[in-house]
């Protein structure tokens, strides 16, 4: 297959008449991309963050000073050079913007009405409130030049725009690598950084009823009709979970979930090592209760419980297990590993913790959407909690499962599992 640019006038500026180019691309080089100086990008972006315009008065009249894109273009016909010390930067602007920055009450004559030694030292005089305070904080004279000199170092461009009333006069600064960082925190101060909102930037919402830490072997030993005890459970209440970083409790109300606080800040939830130590429970958590089957079948479910299920406790499925393996030949594999090896597949792994939660769906918000929620905000609510959860094990949904009510706690009955396709839900 080939492509004729000359033939679509769309593209007759992209290649000469009759060129014709092979729809493979060439591979791609560093040379052909843009050069940046590793050194100077931090730098670089420490500039060129999105900041907010320095307002101030110019004798009278409100003015400001706005940042602009490096690739703006900036008329070039009048420069001076400012000495920082012995450290010198080159202002460039049109005519007239100069101008504008030597506009005083006893000004007489325009700037380019007189000698350029003289211009410059009128800007200095003009600018003199502005300079001593940047001397004493620098702890550096600064002095203006009619001629810029050629600077032999690397330099850096900020470009901003010189608003006064409606004019607008663009700038560039051309800044040696050493006064840039000089500059920086001057910089900082006087133009406040003002990170974009990114309001249209989707994030998702989990709506989880209640986590539980337990080893993969726990994990594994799961059959459908077992039942595992939740932590921070409510049979009112759920929570609200971005990214594992905010959070807020909620309320179910009949049009949908009612929060109770605004999103704040979570406090990070580290994995513990020993699952079963750092729950701090004599009895353990996980449990299979079947001596009532029909009771807890006919109050958390009203689907039969699938057939084969096993009736033994984990503790005696658990014991039942490690009995086989030790019969099994030594070359008995899961998935074609050695499970008495001591590489990733051994028996040991069953030791790893793992994070089970129970989760009624998911939100996808702007971040424009989430700013405005606050107490009393309703969201919509796909899945009634009497209805199904969700069983996501380290924020991969591997079954699906029933709240029950366990004494005077909170639990979830298991009802579809994938431990190894990784999906149990609906789809």
């Amino acid at each position: 297959m080939t492509i004729d640019f000359a033939s679509d006038p769309s593209t007759s500026d992209l290649a000469p008449a009759g060129h014709w180019l092979s729809s493979r691309s060439a591979p791609l080089s560093l040379s052909d991309l843009p050069s940046i100086d590793p050194a100077r990008l931090a730098l670089h972006n420490a500039l060129h963050v999105a900041r907010r315009p320095l307002a101030f008065d110019w004798y009278g009249r409100a003015a400001s000073l706005h940042l602009l894109p490096d690739t703006a273009d900036i008329p070039e016909a009048c420069k001076i050079a400012i000495r920082v010390g012995k450290t010198s930067v080159v202002l460039s602007g049109s005519a007239r913007a100069f101008d504008r920055l030597g506009q005083h009450p006893d000004r007489r004559r325009t700037l380019d009405e007189v000698d350029p030694e003289l211009a410059a030292m009128w800007l200095e005089v003009v600018w003199l409130e502005w300079l001593e305070p940047l001397e004493a904080t620098l702890g550096a004279d600064i002095r203006l030049a009619p001629s810029p000199p050629v600077l032999s170092e690397p330099t850096m461009r900020v470009s901003v725009v010189f608003q006064l009333g409606d004019e607008s006069h663009p700038l560039a600064l051309d800044l040696p690598l050493s006064a840039a960082e000089m500059l920086l925190p001057l910089f900082d101060r006087a133009f406040v950084a003002e990170p974009a909102p990114a309001n249209a930037v989707v994030a998702t919402l989990r709506v989880e009823t209640g986590e539980q830490t337990l080893t993969l072997g726990e994990w594994r030993s799961l059959r459908p009709g077992d039942m595992v005890m939740l932590e921070a459970a409510a049979a009112d209440e759920a929570r609200l979970n971005l990214a594992d970083r905010f959070g807020c409790r909620i309320r179910f109300h009949e049009t949908g979930l009612r929060l109770s606080e605004p999103l704040q800040r979570m406090t990070p939830r580290p994995v513990p090592s020993a699952p079963r130590e750092a729950r701090a429970i004599e009895t353990p958590d996980v449990t299979a209760t079947h001596e009532d089957e029909d009771t807890v079948d006919n109050e958390t479910s009203t689907a039969p419980p699938e057939p084969g299920v096993d009736k033994t406790t984990l503790a005696d499925r658990d014991r039942n297990d490690s009995s086989l393996k030790n019969e099994t030949a030594i070359g008995s594999n899961v998935n074609g590993a050695d499970m008495n090896g001591a590489d990733i597949n051994g028996a040991g792994v069953n030791d790893l913790p793992v994070r089970l939660t129970c989760e009624l769906g998911r939100l996808e918000m702007s971040l424009g959407e989430l700013r405005q929620l606050g107490e009393g905000s309703v969201l919509p609510l796909q899945r009634r909690p009497d209805q199904a959860v969700d069983l996501v094990v380290n924020g991969r949904t591997m079954g699906r499962g029933r709240l029950v009510a366990i004494g005077d706690a909170i639990g979830v009955q298991i009802e579809r599992l994938a431990l190894g396709e990784g999906r149990a839900g609906d789809d």
